[in-house]
């Protein structure tokens, strides 16, 4: 980026309050931000929250039925002049019923300096390469300097997306292994990224292999207000790092129960989460949060032989960090339209 401010750089470009960028999911991922950036960008947000440096309350949530949800989120970093809201929705059954992705997210950037908005996009890319991103993060100061074996449980377009970034979690990566209820979606994942990624990807026999042979073991499947775990707890074993992108869903709260450490983003947003009831079972309250081990706060894995559960459940924040840099990009390059208010 510019060593100018941003709301500076902007203003080269757009009549703040009376135009505005317009940006489709295909612009920005057309921009090809730097998975460098990206790391650099999510990481610092991480920290930041955690220190206080930044405003975001925790996610407001409407449900039209047990599998869908809305979800409003709010966000403001001063030290990155980013501020705006990010709008969300999770509608699980949208694929059989209507042949339409999940999810779709939209983010409504303002200007820092007038409040005006100078930028409304699609916040569906940013969203699934920043949160594969966070997990590698995770997974740097969380998982056995050792870990070989990467297990990816849920092979859509965000649980793909960590096969792009996994060798800069796990430099001592030596096999990947995918799982999804679907057969077909194991065999396109490795179709498609067989030549891409640098070790062998492994179609997993079952659920219960993928568990029991796994280091670092993410999970990014659906989740509800209605979550029905499917991993047993004694398929768990001692050392692992597991990172989930769907609120742990899938594992029984015995696990993180157990878990010698269990991490959040965001520990004002987790209790939020547990009072709308989106996790099964009693759980227990989390240990720190991500950023303060990254901020050297709190200590991270201390011993091999540690069970740790990260559960980064996404925060304005992490995309807050990003925007400024693709509507910096957007605006150099001539991508995007610009409309009038």
């Amino acid at each position: 980026m510019s060593e100018k401010r941003f709301s500076e750089k902007v203003r080269e470009y757009l009549n703040v309050g009376h135009e505005i960028l317009y940006l489709t999911k295909e612009d920005v991922k057309g921009l090809n931000i730097p998975k460098a950036v990206l790391y650099e960008q999510v990481e610092k947000a991480l920290s930041m929250y955690s220190l206080g440096e930044t405003q975001m309350p925790a996610k407001s949530h409407v449900f039209p039925d047990t599998q869908s949800v809305y979800i409003g989120m709010p966000a403001l970093i001063s030290g990155m002049e980013s501020t705006g809201f990010k709008w969300v929705s999770a509608y699980n059954n949208n694929i059989k019923d209507y042949g339409l992705p999940s999810l779709s997210a939209m983010l409504l950037v303002s200007d820092y300096q007038c409040g005006w908005p100078i930028a409304f996009m699609d916040g569906v890319h940013i969203m699934e390469t920043r949160t594969p991103a966070i997990a590698m993060v995770a997974a740097r100061y969380l998982a056995r300097k050792d870990s070989e074996v990467f297990g990816m449980i849920g092979l859509g377009r965000e649980g793909r997306n960590h096969f792009d970034v996994v060798k800069d979690g796990m430099p001592n990566l030596k096999k990947i292994l995918v799982w999804d209820v679907s057969e077909a979606a194991m065999d396109r994942a490795i179709a498609d990224y067989a030549d891409k990624v640098p070790v062998p990807m492994v179609k997993a026999k079952s659920l219960e292999e993928i568990v029991r042979s796994s280091d670092v073991l993410a999970s990014a499947t659906f989740f509800s207000t209605d979550p029905k775990p499917t991993i047993k707890d004694e398929w768990v074993p001692k050392g692992q790092t597991i990172i989930v992108t769907d609120l742990h869903s899938q594992f029984h709260p015995d696990t993180i129960n157990r878990a010698d450490l269990y991490v959040v983003d965001s520990m004002e947003q987790q209790k939020h989460l547990v009072e709308e009831g989106y996790f099964y079972g009693e759980i227990p309250v989390p240990h720190c949060e991500l950023g303060h081990i990254i901020a050297g706060q709190h200590a991270g894995r201390t011993s091999d032989d540690q069970i740790i559960v990260a559960n980064p459940s996404g925060m304005a924040v992490d995309d807050f960090a990003v925007t400024p840099i693709a509507i910096e990009m957007a605006l150099e390059k001539g991508v995007g339209k610009i409309l009038p208010l």
